[in-house]
């Protein structure tokens, strides 16, 4: 089976441009971009996880169904568009999520 990486991707990209744009330029809040994509990431999370619960059930019973290469592929494309849309998060988080990394003393210093 192929798996999509460009596809599934590029709505994303665009829908994570669009509203920092419009965060960017006054339009919305930057509460209400952050809600929208942890939305996206509930969502994204819920189908993937979804699926590969009940891929997994499928396979503990030995049951083999036409949609299970169907589910294995959404679950998996689901998987990519969580991948990305960390990326996302992380640039919005970008200054608390740095405190994560950087050392306490460097911390007290800066």
């Amino acid at each position: 089976m192929v798996y999509d990486m460009i596809l599934p991707a590029l709505p994303f990209i665009g829908g994570y441009l669009f509203t920092y744009s419009l965060y960017r330029m006054d339009l919305i809040k930057k509460s209400l971009h952050i809600n929208i994509w942890n939305l996206i990431i509930g969502l994204a999370f819920l189908i993937s996880a979804g699926a590969g619960f009940i891929l997994l059930i499928l396979m503990e019973f030995g049951v083999k169904l036409p949609i299970s290469s169907d589910l294995l592929y959404w679950h998996v494309e689901m998987g990519i568009t969580l991948a990305l849309v960390t990326i996302f998060h992380f640039h919005t988080y970008w200054k608390s999520a740095r405190t994560m990394f950087v050392e306490a003393k460097r911390r007290s210093r800066a």
